[in-house]
């Protein structure tokens, strides 16, 4: 997995040089996670599933109602690293997404459409789709 390299780092404390000059022990911790509702229901394992889980088999579950009845959070084993706590709320991730998705997207548009032929500029957009 991509993350195990940082592991050492989230339980032995490393001697690091501060911007103050002194030297500090600092044991790493992972930042806040983005994601949607239903990312973040399903990496913090908060959909009300247990009473389906053992009411019917982890491929029934998923085949009939996409439920994933065997998820453990990825960041189950990291010290200093609980799902719960690393989820940013849901209005941070909604205006995160606008200023750093939805509005690039549209402003490119925008532009694509304004600098461009409408059958170019329709073929341009396809392309990106």
């Amino acid at each position: 997995m991509i993350l195990q390299s940082i592991k050492l780092g989230m339980t032995t404390p490393e001697i690091m040089h501060f911007g103050d000059g002194h030297f500090h022990r600092v044991v790493f911790g992972l930042g806040p996670y983005i994601a949607d509702y239903k990312e973040q229901a399903l990496l913090a394992c908060i959909e009300h599933t247990e009473a389906l889980v053992e009411e019917f088999r982890l491929k029934a579950l998923w085949d009939e109602y996409r439920i994933v009845g065997q998820l453990v959070p990825f960041t189950n084993d990291f010290p200093q690293a609980d799902i719960h706590s690393l989820l940013l709320l849901d209005l941070l991730h909604q205006i995160i997404k606008g200023m750093f998705r939805d509005h690039p997207i549209d402003w490119v548009e925008q532009y694509i459409k304004k600098f461009n032929s409408k059958t170019d500029a329709s073929a341009i957009l396809d392309d990106i789709d």
